[in-house]
């Protein structure tokens, strides 16, 4: 379903599971330092949506994000991330569209994150070109695939147990203790009914 996986029509106050894959033979994340930097974008774009041209990114440290996300305020985010699970080869995000309209929120996050991402990429690597196979991939979810969907990504089949607890992978330890200030957890159900067949289109 190639036209409904990259349909971009991100409606105000609805729920998204986002994809992007590696292109072939390349893995997006090799060492714990680049599912830290990928991080590191995403967290920075999401409280600063309009911030420091792309080109500003090898600056980018630590301390500066972390001095930036503290002066200002989470909540006046145009997309809110409710889960997260970065794997070697591609990531998903769970996403609430909080702007709408012409210039949606997710699609200005995922722009800048992505290309943000693969410049610091080749520039680490000394490579060129795309790192990604084709766009990234979206779904609409309904309120109550959220539960199971972020329940499958923090116990992905087939991932190490160990490699799924880390911070640096998932959201999952936000759901278990204190949540980091760019993530917000939703209410999860113990007894959620599965996924949509529709809505594991993008965990196949």
């Amino acid at each position: 379903m190639p036209s409904l996986l990259l349909k971009r029509d991100f409606t105000q106050g609805s729920y998204y599971h986002l994809k992007h894959t590696a292109k072939k033979d390349t893995l997006l994340f090799r060492t714990d330092a680049d599912y830290k930097n990928f991080l590191l974008l995403l967290s920075y774009y999401l409280r600063f949506p309009d911030a420091t041209p792309l080109s500003w990114v090898k600056r980018l440290t630590p301390q500066t994000v972390i001095a930036k996300r503290n002066a200002s305020t989470l909540g006046a985010s145009p997309v809110t991330l409710h889960g997260f699970l970065l794997l070697p080869d591609h990531f998903h995000l769970v996403l609430r569209e909080n702007q709408g309209g012409p210039q949606p929120g997710i699609s200005n996050l995922l722009r800048r994150t992505s290309v943000g991402y693969a410049m610091y990429y080749n520039q680490t690597y000394k490579v060129h070109g795309t790192i990604y196979r084709g766009k990234y991939k979206n779904i609409l979810l309904s309120q109550q695939d959220l539960s199971p969907l972020i329940h499958s990504l923090h116990h992905h089949a087939g991932v190490n147990n160990t490699f799924l607890a880390l911070p640096t992978h998932s959201s999952r330890t936000d759901y278990a203790g204190t949540p980091r200030p760019w993530i917000t957890p939703l209410p999860l159900e113990t007894n959620a009914p599965p996924l949509d067949p529709t809505s594991r289109l993008l965990l196949d």
